[in-house]
């Protein structure tokens, strides 16, 4: 037969092994989800990610050229599009629900602008899924560089093309070259 002092020690343990262990599942249940290692031009969504696929100078709409009409959709003195192509990616288990009007693009020296347009076709995206879509902006003429963001989250740097036929950029010339060699 076990001395009372042996039978409470024994239960002692026992307690402190079941606290032990009821503690590492809490902490394991209840700890945050693991955020996906971020790359070069990568933003943190909730439960994803959106990567910058490509950014380039945004072409007017035909019915804006010259000629063509009027400009029912301007852009303001002193500014231009570009458009961000993006690719969203639901990397966890749950759904990602994004709004576009979370994205906010800040100029250096400038405050954050949303976008003007967007296209992209939903707001949810199922886990395991990703969806491309693209995010027009309008900015400085003279901007060259920029930061992307989502929510608050980490931005990315973005480097902005200059716009083509603008004050800094030289138009294309008219004068082709060709390489071939006509054979008779």
């Amino acid at each position: 037969m076990m001395p009372q002092q042996s039978r409470v020690a024994v239960v002692a343990v026992a307690l402190a092994v079941v606290a032990i262990l009821a503690g590492g599942l809490w902490s394991l249940t209840s700890a945050p989800h693991a955020r996906v290692a971020l790359r070069s031009g990568e933003l943190a969504l909730e439960g994803g990610t959106a990567r910058v696929d490509h950014v380039a100078s945004a072409a007017r709409p035909q019915h804006a050229m010259p000629g063509m009409g009027t400009d029912n959709d301007p852009v303001a003195a002193g500014d231009r599009r570009v458009s961000v192509d993006i690719t969203l990616r639901a990397t966890g288990e749950e759904p990602v629900e994004f709004d576009v009007d979370d994205f906010s693009l800040v100029i250096y020296g400038s405050e954050a602008r949303r976008p003007h347009r967007a296209v992209l076709p939903e707001s949810v995206l199922p886990p395991g899924t990703q969806l491309s879509g693209t995010l027009v902006f309008d900015v400085p003429k003279t901007a060259t560089r920029a930061r992307l963001s989502y929510d608050g989250q980490a931005p990315a740097d973005l480097s902005i093309p200059p716009e083509i036929n603008s004050d800094n950029v030289p138009a294309p010339t008219t004068r082709t070259h060709s390489t071939h060699s006509a054979r008779s």
